[in-house]
């Protein structure tokens, strides 16, 4: 029985822990992302340089994950007899991997469908600025293309004449569709689409933006082949 314990509460120590971290690192990334708009005319090249640092910085969080889940199966065998505490234990490493972007999820949402038309483009600062909204409003997880928006997520355009938007190191040329994607709890809804709706209205933007919310939001878990999935 003692030795149950002290396996229960490492495990949950480790689990604390790792939870803490994407805390962290999801603070950096909401803190890079509110440099890149305030600084929106500062020079490209420091913008990539702050991002690829966010990236080194974070580079053994997809391990740590790993580790967590190894030590909980693990520790299946030696706690089936306190299902109560492991499935405490589970709960939060799934939360972990739904944080870190390591897993599909899927429920209500919030669609955000920009369409720049034949003359126009979107840029990646407004991507950004969509991005942020939608996580201030609460937003659990979101996506772009199917690119999954996560603590070492780079967004950012390149190119002079043919124009691309970078995301995970996949590129979209900035005359194309761009969809966005957020997973919230229901209560969230609502103060989702009017901190968007608000922002829309500020930006004036010439490109067609359309907001709605669904019931059937999937926001894919990272692309094996994304840039970002490989540097973790």
């Amino acid at each position: 029985m003692k030795g149950k314990r002290l396996s229960l509460s490492i495990g949950a120590i480790l689990t604390c822990i790792v939870l803490g971290l994407l805390v962290s690192l999801q603070l950096k990334n909401i803190n890079e992302s509110n440099i890149q708009t305030t600084n929106a005319e500062a020079d490209l090249a420091d913008m990539q340089e702050q991002v690829m640092t966010i990236m080194r910085e974070n580079s053994d969080l997809s391990a740590k994950n790993q580790k967590l889940s190894d030590l909980i199966s693990s520790m299946g065998a030696e706690l089936s007899g306190d299902n109560a505490s492991l499935q405490a234990i589970m709960d939060e490493k799934n939360r972990a991997e739904v944080f870190a972007g390591l897993t599909d999820v899927a429920g209500k949402g919030i669609q955000i469908t920009i369409d720049p038309g034949a003359d126009n483009s979107v840029n990646s600062k407004t991507l950004l600025l969509l991005v942020n909204e939608l996580r201030s409003a609460g937003a659990l997880a979101i996506s772009v293309n199917e690119e999954r928006i996560v603590a070492m997520t780079e967004m950012r355009d390149t190119g002079t004449t043919d124009i691309q938007i970078v995301i995970n190191g996949n590129s979209y040329p900035a005359t194309s569709q761009f969809v966005i994607k957020a997973l919230y709890n229901e209560q969230d809804i609502n103060r989702g689409l009017k901190l968007v709706g608000s922002l829309i209205e500020r930006l004036g933007s010439v490109s067609q933006i359309v907001v709605a919310s669904s019931d059937d939001i999937l926001v894919p878990k990272l692309s094996e082949d994304s840039l970002t999935n490989r540097q973790i």
